[in-house]
């Protein structure tokens, strides 16, 4: 079982982030479970959410305590979320907008605020960075392509086609940061 924890700010799309990767693990003919936390949360606060990808039946419904990905959000929290805990052998995925490496861990950037910024995704708190690092997310986990794409427009039917372009954009210029 594959388990990952997302760590951003309340208004980021931490949740949705969680459930679409969840969704394409379903469509991927996988077991998939999204896992969001509710606590305190508010817009601009630290937040978090977790997923879990199985190819067979997933029985826990805890949260992930180490899971083996950890996706950061903002790379103002990576030292929390690293803090918070990581699999000895997790890997880090983050929003930067350049390179940055997360000591001790294999770690893989994007820019999701720069391609959502150019793709046209913005809410009221500014660029929807949750669908770029979608298709981040996707590419690092060997999901396959048309699988990220299904899942978007399965989700946003007629609609996903500036998600559908940020994703794909997202997928395809995730870097791993080499040590």
């Amino acid at each position: 079982m594959l388990e990952l924890r997302i760590n951003g700010f309340g208004g980021q799309g931490s949740v949705t982030l969680a459930h679409l990767l969840a969704q394409a693990a379903l469509e991927n003919g996988q077991q998939g479970q999204a896992l969001p936390f509710f606590g305190v949360e508010r817009r601009g606060a630290p937040v978090r959410a977790a997923v879990r990808i199985s190819p067979t039946t997933i029985h826990a419904h805890s949260q992930c305590d180490l899971p083996d990905y950890v996706v950061v959000m903002s790379e103002k929290l990576i030292t929390a979320a690293v803090l918070e805990g990581i699999n000895e052998s997790g890997s880090v995925i983050v929003n930067a907008p350049k390179a940055v490496m997360v000591q001790n861990y294999p770690t893989w950037q994007i820019d999701a605020d720069s391609i959502a910024r150019e793709k046209g995704l913005f809410s009221a708190d500014g660029p929807m960075i949750n669908i770029p690092l979608f298709g981040a997310v996707c590419r690092v986990l060997n999901i396959p392509q048309n699988i990220m794409e299904q899942t978007i427009l399965n989700k946003w039917p007629g609609n996903g086609k500036y998600n559908l372009a940020a994703a794909v954009e997202a997928y395809n210029t995730v870097t791993q940061i080499a040590r």
